[in-house]
């Protein structure tokens, strides 16, 4: 097997920070390269780990980790070098994409769940399921901040699947523990890179038949911006989904681009009003988007009710399922069930079970 030529490159003449910066990106990306390749050959089965050539190919690799190991070090003993390479934002996200593989692996992250009331009954009717990750060292982190690099890593569809399956499991443990007529649901957020998954259907049925929750009780968020990226295969896995009765929300409403056409193509059951348009006050729009999901038959949730001037606000408008914090934060599993057992008291707004 021909061996790979080794591709050679000059000091530059000048300190100028771009010939710099590919010079390292050179150094660094020649050695990965090489690994990979030599890896990749190896685990495909293609040659033999045991054989002459399989014997080269893991000295190839070998001879690169220990110059990438040599370099780095290098880099490490020159401050100033390092500093040009990237800067201190690039390096927390670094940081933080090594300290999210690490969260999955020692299961840092927790569920919390935010109640949405029917403020004319005063009844929990069901519960948002929000993921949360508590650092051990940097504390709460944003989930704006840690699920974008989910996403670049793909750790997503683990993880997805894991908020899944535990809402589902606490949803069944508050459906039996608190019988209705009409049962209580639990929301999940869906990303749009979990709509790619080929097997997601089948998951999420499997995770619904196991649970044995009630039927149409797991809802699915969907952003607006997740039925045009990669929309076709989207919207395919978005009927799929609802042809196992799962009613789909539209979450955010209002901040994306929305296609009405295929909010009725999709079946979409509510609309949930970003909460936004509540913190500017901007009644006259909610009063727009309220209109419009009457006019498509669509329920409609608005979140970010805080005081009850806003409840007054929002119910003047004719819409009465609300999530913010008048009524509850997201709070634990243990405090949930404390909520649908002694309720939340707001004067007027009593949340009574």
């Amino acid at each position: 097997m021909e061996q790979p030529k080794e591709q050679r490159c000059c000091l530059p003449e000048t300190e100028d920070s771009g010939d710099l910066t590919f010079l390292l990106s050179h150094q660094l990306r020649t050695p990965l390269t090489s690994i990979k390749g030599a890896i990749g050959l190896l685990l495909s089965g293609k040659v033999d780990p045991e054989t002459d050539k399989g014997q080269r190919l893991l000295k190839i690799a070998a001879k690169n980790a220990d110059r990438l190991v040599r370099f780095t070090t290098a880099i490490e003993n020159d401050k100033s070098t390092s500093m040009k390479i990237v800067s201190s934002s690039e390096m927390e996200r670094f940081l933080l994409e090594d300290d999210l593989r690490l969260a999955w692996e020692c299961q840092e992250f927790k569920l919390v769940y935010q109640p949405i009331v029917c403020s004319k009954t005063n009844m929990i009717q069901g519960f948002e399921a929000l993921l949360r990750w508590d650092h051990p060292i940097r504390g709460s982190v944003s989930p704006t901040e840690f699920i974008p690099i989910a996403e670049e890593n793909q750790l997503i569809h683990d993880l997805g699947l894991w908020v899944l399956e535990r809402a589902c499991k606490q949803l069944r443990q508050w459906q039996d523990r608190f019988p209705r007529p009409k049962p209580l649901w639990i929301s999940v957020n869906l990303s749009a890179l979990q709509l790619l998954d080929p097997d997601l259907v089948d998951k999420v049925r499997q995770i619904c038949e196991e649970t044995a929750i009630a039927p149409g009780s797991l809802r699915l968020e969907i952003t607006e911006t997740a039925l045009f990226e990669h929309s076709q295969t989207a919207v395919t896995t978005l009927r799929e989904l609802k042809d196992l009765d799962i009613p789909l929300y539209l979450d955010d409403f209002g901040t994306g681009y929305s296609c009405l056409s295929r909010l009725n193509e999709l079946s979409v059951k509510l609309l949930k009003v970003d909460r936004s348009f509540v913190r500017q006050e901007q009644w006259f729009m909610i009063k727009g988007i309220l209109h419009l999901a009457m006019g498509l038959g669509l329920e409609a949730i608005i979140e970010g009710v805080e005081t009850p001037e806003e409840l007054a606000q929002v119910e003047a408008l004719g819409c009465h399922q609300i999530q913010g914090y008048l009524f509850s934060e997201p709070v634990t599993a243990d405090d949930a069930s404390e909520l649908l057992t002694k309720g939340i008291s707001l004067d007027r707004y009593a949340l009574v079970e």
